[in-house]
């Protein structure tokens, strides 16, 4: 019994929902191509390994994000009340310089997961 529940508390078993959301008319897009404009190292490279089929330094379509982490927030009220969450993840497609497609999860201490539920809802919204 104890085996069991130490190995799901070590497997990093988050539960958060993924929130996604068109910003623009087309809700059937299907990308031929993304370039991906990510300085995080921790995003970067998997997002590169996801989506290498596609990549192209050419092409329009922009894939960025971030990882925001909510510790660093200094706001007292927030401070107080806690959070179930130590942060999120959230990436944008942009068509030139229009935002078209953004999608986010949040995550405890599991950014690994937190990206893979993106990724992984992307390539069916998206790709």
């Amino acid at each position: 019994m104890w085996g069991v529940s130490i190995l799901l508390l070590l497997s990093g078993c988050e539960d958060y929902p993924v929130y996604s959301g068109y910003l623009t008319d087309k809700k059937d897009l299907s990308l031929p191509c993304i370039t991906i404009d990510t300085f995080d190292p921790k995003l970067t490279k998997p997002l590169k390994k996801n989506f290498e089929s596609i990549s192209s330094k050419s092409c329009n379509y922009h894939l960025n994000g971030y990882i925001h982490h909510v510790d660093s927030c200094s706001n007292p009220q927030v401070k107080s009340l806690g959070a179930d969450f130590n942060g999120y993840i959230r990436l944008k497609i942009f068509d030139g310089n229009r935002s078209i497609y953004r999608i986010q999860s949040d995550f405890k201490s599991d950014e690994d997961a937190a990206l893979k539920r993106i990724i992984k809802q992307m390539k069916e919204e998206i790709f």
